[in-house]
């Protein structure tokens, strides 16, 4: 079944497995050797980014791995406490880092590989080191790769083909040798190596994908020092290897990691920037890269600014507000468009009204207020400092303005979940506050640099304690409010306002602006209203796609499309995916957990980006960590109590499917992972606002849980990474058609991203068939210069791309490039145009 397209040989599989130490040996620490620098503190003459990115660097080396003079390459790993050795023959072993703990070793080493009788392998041919990782190139179509980061040990197997023939029914079989004094004992695809001392290593997660990221049946076998791992490859497709669908990139923390600070109590992200609130942060600093350390001005609130470059983290800001003081709580929400943040802090107290007012009158308290920040290079400043138009003094406590923010372009939109109006609809009577705790959402535009406010939004069926504003999202000129404690018993879509016959069942509102005029498109229901289910909790938005979260929903179902009359789980929690048809909506999708249980609150935050939703679910039970562990260990005392997690839901057309389970990866009782959740492109992040570690900066120390609920974020790859020579197929249907592969290179160089890439351009017996899958694809032949056709050093639509396309149309001779060939290309003729093209065939 080798497959050898015009003489190239491919990838066709990939096997993860990582390895987590866990010790309870004592430590003991040099008293010789002190820290210069404490957590938190700056060198003098750095600044906060120019540190965070010293710190970043040095962290990253930790796990590096260097050439010793004994010809071996070694590592080690802070995180989990042991020293890596890589040997010259090809055995990696694991033994403690600490001199003074119990001593223990652990070695594994590739010895065959094949069918039925499998063949040795000697020693690698040579190694590699490249920043974390390790690899030994066995032959010429066998790599083993070890990636050693604060994560895990992760160890890949890399085939170009297949090792040698196989007779039927024979399995493909790669055999490791291992050399331990810990005893074994295998469990399913684990395997757990310990000691008396209390040391457990571990080997799971074992996983293999085909071309096509068909996952293949693997098993494990463990037979006295043979390890074997078993795969079924029959049927198995070249030419892709796809990394794992889901990793964790970066665990982040504040840069004044202290207790109850809750880190993580909102998250956004757009691009390459993450922002995070800290809404119970103490420091009295006020602007841009305050002093951090003096917190006199107790649940004032902070918000973190992190950046991306490649898959290297750094902390570019720490912001508050212009007016810090104690309680004001800034940073409960956040939200990211481009180089523009917003915060709120719904607990700020000033009687200022609209766009920069004055700020120290604190005579109404939990008024609330919103801060603009803009970014010019890496620098912040802040722009606009935004209240309700309709502040008032309240004795019975502010309208908290602020509670939620969102943004997109130059619109923000603010909530104040308890304001009093007893308006309808758009830009309503604002002095009547008769409808205590009704909620409304307030729009903001800019022009410039300058803001003004363009609507006030109350809902259409506007009741007391609705709490309107809760929750908001926009996309475009489309906005959306959650009123989690809304009443009416309607269902689905537009359905009756006015029967209040079921408590808090919730409800949320879409709203549509034409010019600068707003109206009410839609009034959404669950499709199981049901009491207390707190329908508008959370609330998302991404084109036509709006997603609501009910985390007090009861249905004891899991899954997508469940029994939804099974209330049996009370607050178990759902969310709800509507599809906007025109200017009709209707539901498309009612999402549970994969291991839906009692109080889990599946629903408390929600995101969505083009075919992806994320669901958080702050209180969920189990101690599994990293990405699709094992949902129902609850073992060991306390285990994964309200831990939290994270489930990742993908459409392919209108039917929606559970991608990944996701958990931290220092998962620990009452951290509640999942309590905040952010996507964008490819990039998921997730908030813990109790975590408990007392690590700053990025990818710090996760064991010590000296510092209660100081919050942590943790940063997930969602993308595949794909790499392969590329061919005119992208669609991998074996066949290269002008009007799909070709229609996809163009589409592709002109700039075409997203769903407008693929609409109506792939072939319907696709093998890559989504956005995600197609455009690495063709990122990757740019990248590696295959679609440079002219080979001028440039890819380019109206040269390369027309070239392509008209190949693929039968085009040939001097009319396929006529006018279609760049002026510096080194590819030119007609003949060399047709020869490289018809290479590149399937």
């Amino acid at each position: 079944m080798s497959h050898n397209k015009n003489g190239r040989q491919y990838l066709i599989l990939v096997c993860l497995f990582c390895i987590t130490v866990f010790t309870h040996a004592k430590l003991s620490v040099s008293a010789g050797l002190k820290q210069q620098i404490q957590p938190g503190q700056i060198s003098d003459g750095l600044s906060v980014s120019d540190w965070e990115s010293i710190q970043a660097h040095v962290n990253a080396g930790k796990y590096k791995p260097y050439l010793g003079d004994d010809g071996d390459y070694h590592s080690s790993n802070p995180t989990h406490g042991w020293q890596i050795r890589y040997g010259v023959d090809g055995t990696t072993t694991l033994s403690p880092r600490d001199s003074n703990a119990v001593d223990y070793h652990l070695g594994m080493k590739l010895s065959a590989i094949g069918y039925g009788k499998l063949k040795t392998l000697q020693r690698p041919q040579h190694i590699s080191s490249q920043n974390n990782s390790l690899e030994y190139h066995w032959n010429d179509i066998l790599t083993e790769r070890w990636v050693n980061s604060a994560i895990d040990l992760e160890q890949w197997f890399f085939l170009n083909q297949r090792p040698s023939a196989a007779a039927s029914g024979q399995l493909l079989t790669l055999q490791l040798t291992v050399d331990s004094d810990l005893s074994a004992t295998q469990t399913g695809n684990s395997i757990r190596f310990m000691n008396s001392s209390g040391t457990t290593i571990t080997y799971n997660k074992l996983k293999v994908w085909d071309a096509t990221g068909r996952n293949l049946s693997a098993q494990m076998q463990l037979t006295g020092q043979q390890l074997s791992l078993v795969i079924d490859d029959s049927g198995a497709r070249y030419p892709l290897t796809i990394d794992p669908s889901i990793r964790q990139q970066a665990y982040l923390k504040a840069s004044n990691t202290d207790e109850f600070d809750n880190f993580g109590q909102s998250v956004a992200i757009s691009g390459d920037t993450v922002v995070i609130g800290a809404n119970f942060e103490d420091s009295s600093a006020t602007g841009i890269n305050g002093d951090q350390t003096d917190n006199s001005a107790v649940d004032s609130g902070a918000v973190y600014v992190f950046t991306r470059s490649g898959d290297r983290w750094s902390q570019q800001a720490y912001l508050k507000a212009s007016n810090t003081e104690g309680g004001d709580k800034f940073g409960s929400s956040v939200a990211i468009n481009g180089d523009t943040v917003v915060v709120g802090a719904n607990f700020e107290d000033s009687i200022a009204t609209g766009i920069n007012g004055d700020q120290t009158d604190n005579s109404p308290f939990d008024s609330g207020a919103a801060y603009v920040f803009t970014r010019s290079g890496s620098s912040w400043s802040q722009q606009a400092y935004l209240k309700a138009s309709n502040t008032r003094r309240n004795t019975g406590g502010g309208d908290q303005f602020g509670v939620s923010v969102a943004i997109d372009g130059d619109t923000v939109v603010v909530g104040a979940y308890v304001e009093d109006g007893n308006a309808t609809g758009i830009n309503g009577d604002q002095t009547n506050f008769s409808a205590s705790n009704s909620g409304a959402a307030y729009v903001f535009t800019r022009s410039d640099s300058s803001w003004s406010q363009q609507a006030y939004l109350k809902a259409s069926n506007t009741g007391v304690f609705n709490q309107f504003g809760i929750s908001v999202a926009i996309a475009g000129d489309t906005v959306v409010v959650g009123a989690n404690l809304e009443d009416s018993n309607a269902t689905g879509v537009n359905g009756d306002q006015t029967v209040n016959s079921g408590t808090s069942t919730g409800a949320a509102y879409v709203f549509t602006r034409n010019g600068s005029n707003w109206s009410q498109q839609a009034y959404l229901k669950a499709s199981n209203t049901g009491a207390g289910d707190h329908f508008g909790s959370s609330v998302a938005i991404a084109g036509d796609t709006v997603v609501v979260g009910a985390n007090g929903e009861d249905s004891n179902t899991t899954g997508i499309d469940g029994d939804q009359m099974d209330n049996s789980a009370n607050f178990a929690g759902a969310a709800y995916v509507f599809n906007r048809s025109g200017s009709d909506w209707s539901q498309q999708a009612y999402l549970k957990a994969s291991n839906t249980g009692i109080g889990q609150k599946f629903g408390r935050s929600v995101a969505v980006s083009d075919d992806t939703v994320v669901v958080g679910a702050y209180l969920e039970n189990s101690n599994a960590t990293g990405i699709n562990g094992n949902q129902t260990d609850t073992s060991g005392q306390h285990a994964g109590a309200a831990s939290g997690a994270g489930y990742v839901f993908t459409r392919s057309g209108s039917t929606w499917s559970q991608q990944a389970y996701i958990k931290a990866s220092n998962t620990d009782e009452s951290d509640q992972f999942g309590w905040s959740v952010a996507i964008a492109d490819d990039t998921i992040v997730f908030g813990a606002l109790l975590e408990d570690s007392n690590a700053t900066g990025i990818d710090g120390n996760t064991s010590d849980n000296t510092v209660s609920a100081a919050g942590a974020v943790y940063v997930f790859n969602l993308a595949p990474s794909i790499t392969a020579e590329c061919t005119l197929d992208t669609d991998g249907n074996v066949s290269a058609d002008a009007l799909t592969d070709g229609l996809l290179f163009i589409r592709y160089l002109f700039g075409i991203r997203g769903t407008s890439l693929i609409d109506d351009s792939v072939a319907s017996d696709c093998s890559y068939c989504s956005v995600a899958e197609l455009e690495p694809i063709l990122e990757q032949c740019g990248a590696t210069g295959t679609s440079d056709i002219d080979d001028n050093g440039e890819v380019d639509a109206l040269t390369d791309g027309l070239l392509i396309i008209r190949y693929l149309f039968g085009i040939r001779g001097d009319s396929l490039i006529e006018d279609s060939v760049a002026a510096d290309c080194n590819r030119c003729t007609m003949l060399e145009i047709e020869t490289y093209l018809q290479g590149l065939m399937p």
